[in-house]
């Protein structure tokens, strides 16, 4: 051995125990044996013409910087999303000074690094031109080493207008239109979304406004080496043979690597599962300029306890670290990434059915069939330096606390900040990730496909590694929009066959194809809703991509009562259904005044940007029930706030239901239902929308309501033609044995029942099956009912102990305003105390409420005022006369503070004349 070999060899060991050493004490850390400078934090921003300047914060947006220099008010507030247009129309730089040292210019390279740019910005070094960007989605490195000095240096990066940049790409695109040019005018909206790699939904949707930020909205660093760093690694794990391994963890390495070099970069790129010290494996590579990169397996044998990673509900969410080392064998420089992941396999499975003509469409986790129970997720914010950690955590826990298992990331907003994924691999939340495209067709030119390729490659690499999320998907409805002609693209044209043909190029030839050339490890679907096999059968534009026996199916009826389930589909896969509410009063006082809290106000039909949303919310209430009444014109407004939410819950309500006993049974070729995610989970802002969380985090009756129809084990109730049935359903993957299955009849001016039926059973796991089934006339007549309109239904479970097992469920005989006996009762709140042992994740502490009715009464609505937090039940049926619910308030709260807050009300109460 040489001197310089041994000391080589020297270095390799001292620096990999300093490897060692950085991850045992920061697990979560990234390391980089080179010199950095951060450049978050404040900058100067500026508008175009020079005579705005303020303080700006990095990461951030121009909106959230004017606000918090006093130049404008909260952009929320009532019509400010257009009072404040101007904003976005404007062009704003940022710029701040830096000190760099001689001793970091020495290294070979020096480069920006820019995670994420909002949108279209030229940066400037010291007033030379470094790079450009085009993309939010997009991270961009650019080289600087020439253009730096010693001591001070300055940046500054310009951002252009994305209004206008997609007003002026438009224009440029001379050869055929590509639709949509604009939103519809209820939106409040602006132009051309499509032309822009951004969010689309800043633009604005049927459901937010349209704020077209600006802003270095991600980290921005410097950084310097000589030899190579490492930038990215994907992990993605495969089931081994059983026996001598039980999984395969391939890891990839994507490391940027000197350009000054005339030689290969040599040296030792180590991968280890950490934990597990003997579990490692090591390679000598030599890099080419200026990236490279390669893939080490981690063989784990029998012989190494792991763990599979599981959905919640199912089992232990074990997450492992990855730690990737490389070190030069020429300078001793060592980068280093570690990233968390978990063993899991994920199968789409899409096979013949029997008795149904097309094809399964269903999930196996760890080869367990799961059905997928969630909702669809949009941007918690339009300025997403508002997105707090500790806000996102209480998003994710309440779609948790709802019995949730899936979320679909929707292709109209972001791909979304790790927290979520972090939290989704925590919370066991399966992620059905959308890429982002949505609504529209695209300019599907080389510059743009070109772009499109490099940000798909570097967010399926950056996502992938969160075992939550089960499969890619390219776009929301555009695969429906050019089959159903949504914009213009008649199928009847040449024009319609160029369309066809983007549609393919974008989304298989380079988003499908990219997604392969990474990671074969989950299913790749081309559109939501599509037909799966069949689609690609049909060279991707299948003719009816809602056919209900194949893929996932969107759907939307709001003209029809939404309580009748035989017009919902039997789908497959039920993706996105859903409903209007309005948030509550205490969520629209915050951006509103005394003017606007009545329902003919401007800003009521200002805030509504879904086209007749307002009337069809009150037309589906006529359904089953009078409007509010009363004098005074704020009480009105809040009752029917309340009023549309119970509407909201009850459509969702009766639609899920019927997607979740529709699991195991096929009925005039169709069914086999595995998924119902509902629309929508959260909200963007403060208005009328399909959410069942409100902006802030406050539950909507719906998510309360999600909470039991979402249940591992619940029952539905409802009548088929003159038969009442009721099936049970279970999620769980074992036998429930000995349970009994209860069906009691009720009046509205009686706490005792007028009949109970029960039968015991044993019952299956995933699976649904009907139990009860009896003509309703019959039944009425033996429990001496007389009337529909003066009886309810309800139905639950019982263990072997004969204790309640699961939700109870409710069905109403008639529609409640021709209910007989149905009357206002007086319901108080009682004691209020702390339990000083029985927290909830995400609560502070825990209260219990006590409440007494004088009477049967339905939509039962506690609402805790200024005090935020969340009720264990809500909206609910109150038959009987004392009540015990809990109280979990996000900040730490006295009984005394929430009795000062704490109001109730149920349905009658609407009705004040």
């Amino acid at each position: 051995m040489t001197t310089n070999m041994a000391l080589k060899v020297r270095m390799f060991a001292v620096t990999a125990a300093k490897i060692s050493l950085v991850f045992l004490i920061l697990p979560n850390f990234s390391y980089q044996d080179v010199g950095t400078i951060d450049l978050n934090g404040v900058w100067l921003a500026s508008n175009g013409g020079g005579d705005i300047n303020v303080n700006g914060t990095v990461p951030g947006c121009i909106h959230t910087d004017l606000m918090a220099a006093g130049q404008i008010g909260d952009p929320y507030f009532r019509f400010n999303d257009v009072e404040y247009r101007w904003i976005a129309k404007e062009n704003w730089s940022y710029s701040r000074q830096f000190n760099v040292t001689e001793t970091l210019l020495k290294h070979k390279e020096i480069v920006l690094v820019c995670e994420g740019l909002d949108t279209v910005a030229t940066v400037t070094v010291n007033g030379h031109n470094v790079g450009q960007s085009n993309n939010m989605f997009r991270r961009y490195t650019f080289d600087i080493k020439s253009v730096l000095q010693s001591g001070v240096n300055t940046i500054q990066v310009t951002f252009q207008s994305a209004i206008k940049y997609a007003a002026e790409k438009n224009r440029s695109h001379e050869e055929y239109m590509v639709p949509p040019d604009c939103p519809p005018a209820v939106q409040k909206g602006e132009c051309h979304p499509n032309f822009i790699r951004k969010e689309q939904c800043s633009f604005s949707w049927d459901w937010g406004p349209a704020f077209a930020t600006q802003g270095i909205w991600k980290n921005i660093s410097i950084q310097a080496y000589d030899s190579a760093v490492i930038r990215d690694v994907f992990v993605t794990p495969t089931k081994g043979d059983g026996k001598t391994t039980l999984w395969l963890i391939h890891v990839t390495v994507y490391m940027d690597v000197s350009k000054t070099s005339k030689t290969p970069v040599t040296g030792i790129v180590n991968a280890q599962l950490q934990g597990f010290p003997t579990l490692f494996v090591k390679n000598n590579v030599k890099l080419k300029s200026p990236s490279d990169q390669l893939t080490l397996t981690l063989n784990v044998s029998s012989q190494f306890k792991v763990e599979s990673w599981w959905p919640a509900g199912y089992g232990k969410q074990m997450m492992y670290k990855v730690g990737v080392t490389f070190v030069s064998t020429d300078t001793g420089e060592v980068s280093a990434k570690l990233v968390k992941t978990g063993l899991r396999t994920v199968e789409l499975v899409q096979e013949t059915i029997k008795g149904s003509p097309g094809l399964s469409f269903y999930f196996k986790i760890n080869n367990v069939p799961i059905f997928l129970k969630g909702s669809n997720w949009i941007p918690a914010d339009a300025f997403k330096n508002r997105i707090s950690t500790p806000y996102t955590r209480n998003l994710l826990q309440s779609a948790i606390d709802a019995n949730m298992n899936t979320l679909r990331v929707w292709g109209g907003g972001i791909y979304e900040h790790d927290d979520v994924y972090d939290i989704a691999d925590e919370l066991g939340i399966m992620i059905w990730q959308d890429f982002m495209f949505a609504c529209a067709m695209y300019p599907v030119d080389d510059d743009f496909l070109g772009n499109v390729r490099e940000e798909i490659q570097q967010q399926v690499v950056r996502i992938g590694n969160h075992p939550a999320v089960i499969a890619w998907s390219g776009n929301n409805e555009n695969e429906a929009a050019l089959a159903a002609n949504w914009y213009g693209t008649d199928n009847t044209t040449q024009l319609h066959t160029l369309y066809r043909e983007d549609y393919v190029n974008l989304y298989v030839n380079v988003t499908m194809a990219t997604v392969w050339s990474l990671d074969k490890s989950r299913p790749n679907i081309t559109s939501s809703p599509s037909n799966g096999k069949q689609t690609e059968k049909e060279n991707w534009v299948a003719k009816n991509p809602y056919d209900n026996h194949y893929g996932d199916v969107h759907y939307y009826n709001y003209k029809d009562d939404c309580w009748d389930w035989t017009k919902f589909p039997k789908t497959r896969f039920a993706s996105e259904y859903g409903f209007q509410s309005w948030p509550s009063y205490n969520t629209l006082k915050k951006v509103s005044t005394a003017d606007d809290w009545t329902l003919d106000s401007d800003f009521n039909d200002h805030r509504q940007h879904h086209q007749d949303g307002n009337t069809q919310m009150l037309d589906q209430a006529k359904f089953h029930f009078a409007l509010p009444s009363g004098d005074d014109p704020v009480q009105q407004y809040v009752d029917n706030i309340y009023l549309s939410q119970v509407v909201q819950a009850m459509c969702i309500k009766t639609q899920t239901e019927f997607y979740r006993r529709s699991r195991s049974e096929i009925i005039n070729g169709v069914g086999h239902t595995m998924g119902a995610l509902y629309w929508q989970l959260n909200d963007i802002w403060q208005g009328p929308t399909w959410s069942s969380l409100e902006y802030g985090g406050r539950w909507k009756m719906l998510h309360y309501y999600a909470a039991k129809f979402f249940a591992p084990v619940m029952t539905v109730i409802f009548e088929d033609k003159e038969q009442l049935k009721v099936y049970v359903v279970s999620d769980l993957t074992t036998k429930l044995s000995g349970v009994t299955l209860q069906v009691q009849v009720w009046t509205w001016s009686s706490f005792k029942p007028l009949k109970s039926w029960t039968k015991v059973f044993d019952k299956d796991g995933n699976s649904a099956n009907m139990i009860f089934n009896q003509t309703t006339a019959e039944f009425l007549k033996d429990a001496k009912c007389t009337k529909r309109e003066a009886c309810f239904i309800t139905s639950g479970l019982l263990d072997s102990k004969q204790k309640p097992y699961g939700p109870t469920n409710s069905y109403f005989l008639s529609p409640l305003k021709t209910a007989s006996g149905l009357a206002k009762v007086n319901i108080t709140v009682g004691k209020i105390t702390i339990l000083p042992d029985a927290r909830k994740p995400g609560a502070a502490n825990t209260l219990q409420v006590e409440l007494k009715t004088t009477g049967p009464a339905p939509f039962v609505w506690l609402d805790s005022g200024d005090v935020e937090g969340r009720f264990s039940d809500n909206g609910f049926l109150m038959n009987v006369d004392t009540l015990i619910v809990q109280f979990y308030p996000l900040q730490s709260v006295k009984a005394q503070d929430l009795e000062k807050e704490v109001k109730v009300q149920s349905l009658m109460d609407i009705y004040r004349k």
